[in-house]
């Protein structure tokens, strides 16, 4: 259990696991940090601005709290209003407070004694800066308050040498706390759903990686498989002829032309292979200006290889004038076509190719009335390897490569390769191939 362990922790789906996972954990804690920032300073961003202004008018709001609290302790009398004559040039907002000290750090003025005003100390360490204090209230709560202290100077009352400014922040620190949790906890659902996102990840990401791999393995296979047949062939013949040492070569012309054969099949597999390569590799079209004239020269020679093949050719080229292509890999591509619709006609079967060109796109039609495709072979015909009569294919000398190679460059070229059934048999193929201005 613990070597599965082991080896499921060393594989490439952890790895990628732990990527993602770390990607999704890191976003996630950035987020919570900004969120509970952002929180906070909006929560408390009214109740500085609250301090600020006050300090702002503080001499004003001073002789205020001080008149207030002398009148007061005259009558015998609690009031808040200030007195008459003076008038302040601010407007303290509702749950400020103030609290005014002399040199020693006593309370000049009187606070209310259920609070926890009356618990708070004078600090001059942080003048002019905004900092929180908590104290217990008569009945052994904590209250939280934002405060700010300063330097006063009144010329009513000399006695006054510093002023706090406080506000009870206590039911936001309340609901702060309250928020925090709820985003903790949202943040932390999301985290664990990030686990399932990441292994899910760790798949999605891996499967192109072991498709190719899985392609690049099939074709080396088909590859060497294909390669197996001719060079056992050559060895027999060779083995044959170094058995033979006083025979001549016409008494072996058969071995030898069997032999030659086989070499010619692997310089056209091995050529295939480089093609698909360098396709691979991914070359860069040549675009060059194309005339008609480029296409009845083809189809020209086309017609002298379906005659030798003992084929009906046709052809019909529908350009009036030049368009914009690269030529090497359109006529590798028409002569693949055409290579495919000679090998899979029957005698004296029909062969037409058509070309004609919009201002968009050009249009190339090859049909043969040869034995047809199936329709569970049509989405496999393009597979590197693939073929849909082997017996049939290999007598031909065919090796599976050709409509692979089509398609790479038909990729290439940015345009589409379609087959479909051709009436009343047969196959027809469609290539469209966006055209360059």
């Amino acid at each position: 259990m613990f070597d599965k362990l082991r080896r499921k922790s060393k594989s490439e789906n952890t790895s990628y696991f732990i990527h993602f996972f770390a990607v999704f954990s890191g976003i996630f804690l950035v987020m919570t940090v900004i969120i509970l920032q952002v929180m906070r300073f909006g929560i408390y961003s009214s109740v500085d601005n609250s301090l600020t202004k006050t300090v702002d008018n503080i001499e004003e709001y001073v002789n205020i709290t001080l008149s207030r609290s002398v009148l007061n302790s005259l009558t015998g009398e609690t009031s808040s209003e200030p007195p008459s004559d003076i008038k302040p040039k601010g407007q303290m907002v509702a749950n400020t407070h103030l609290i005014v000290y002399d040199k020693d750090g006593n309370a000049l003025n009187s606070v209310d004694s259920f609070s926890g005003l009356q618990n708070l100390s004078l600090n001059t360490n942080n003048l002019k800066k905004i900092s929180e204090q908590r104290a217990k209230n008569f009945s052994g709560q904590e209250e939280v308050y934002r405060t700010i202290t300063v330097k006063v100077d009144s010329s009513l009352y000399t006695d006054a040498k510093y002023a706090t400014v406080v506000v009870n922040t206590t039911q936001l620190e309340d609901a702060n706390d309250r928020y925090v949790k709820i985003i903790v906890s949202v943040m932390a659902v999301f985290w664990l759903l990030s686990v399932g996102a990441s292994v899910y990840l760790a798949k999605w990401s891996r499967k192109p990686i072991l498709e190719s791999y899985e392609k690049q393995k099939a074709f080396v296979e088909n590859a060497s498989h294909e390669l197996r047949t001719p060079l056992a062939v050559l060895q027999n013949r060779l083995e044959s002829l170094f058995r033979q040492p006083d025979t001549t070569i016409l008494d072996n012309s058969e071995n030898i032309a069997s032999s030659l054969d086989e070499v010619r099949n692997m310089r056209i597999l091995t050529t295939n292979l480089l093609n698909l390569a360098r396709r691979d590799d991914g070359i860069k079209p040549e675009i060059v200006e194309i005339k008609p004239q480029f296409f009845k020269e083809i189809f020209q020679n086309y017609q002298m290889i379906a005659e030798e093949n003992q084929k009906n050719f046709y052809y019909e080229n529908q350009l009036t004038k030049p368009i914009r292509m690269d030529k090497t890999l359109l006529k590798q591509l028409m002569t693949i076509l055409f290579d495919n619709a000679i090998k899979y006609s029957d005698s004296n079967g029909d062969i037409s190719m058509m070309v004609e060109a919009s201002d968009k796109q050009l249009l190339v039609k090859v049909a043969d009335n040869g034995q047809g495709i199936s329709d569970t072979d049509k989405s496999k015909i393009f597979d590197r390897f693939y073929r849909v009569d082997k017996a049939r294919t290999r007598q031909k000398g065919g090796f599976g490569l050709g409509l692979s190679l089509a398609k790479q460059i038909v990729d290439s070229l940015k345009g589409s390769i379609s087959v479909k059934d051709n009436q009343p048999k047969g196959s027809i193929f469609e290539v469209r191939l966006p055209l360059t201005k």
